[in-house]
């Protein structure tokens, strides 16, 4: 082998590794550790009732009736899906239980941060910078807890 043979193939591996890990699940949960249910309404930056209507699967909330760490989370095979209380143009209200974990958007890269424009949890609302000051990132995943 020649040494422009070996520098092709070495910067063509830099190049493949480079890339291989640019994706990754950043997850936003949020626990709710109170004794009542929480409404939770999320304000989204672009018309999310037209995406629901073109992708219904692809805007399920699951949630467990515990406080799971995001790694428990993703391992349990069916989660319970939570109910929509209403759909408006641009937000989803959801009615959280109580001493529960709710996945509200299974993203990669913290996309999340660009699609959703806030997060209200009874009336009080949170804009995406506000909740990732409140966050706890839990390796590449967003948690927040109502306390």
């Amino acid at each position: 082998m020649n040494v422009k043979s070996i520098t092709i193939a070495l910067l063509s591996f830099i190049f493949v590794l480079m890339f291989s890990a640019c994706s990754y699940l950043t997850d936003f949960y949020i626990q709710n550790l109170t004794g009542t249910k929480k409404i939770i309404e999320i304000n989204y930056n672009y018309p999310v009732s037209k995406a629901i209507n073109n992708d219904p699967a692809g805007f399920g909330f699951n949630y467990e009736n515990e406080i799971l760490s995001p790694k428990a989370f993703r391992k349990i095979k069916n989660p319970k899906s939570l109910e929509k209380i209403e759909v408006k143009d641009s937000a989803i209200v959801l009615e959280v239980p109580p001493n529960s974990t709710t996945r509200i958007d299974k993203s990669h890269n913290g996309r999340w941060r660009y699609m959703i424009k806030s997060v209200e949890v009874d009336g009080k609302a949170f804009s995406t910078i506000a909740l990732q000051n409140k966050t706890k990132l839990i390796s590449k995943d967003y948690v927040y807890k109502i306390e």
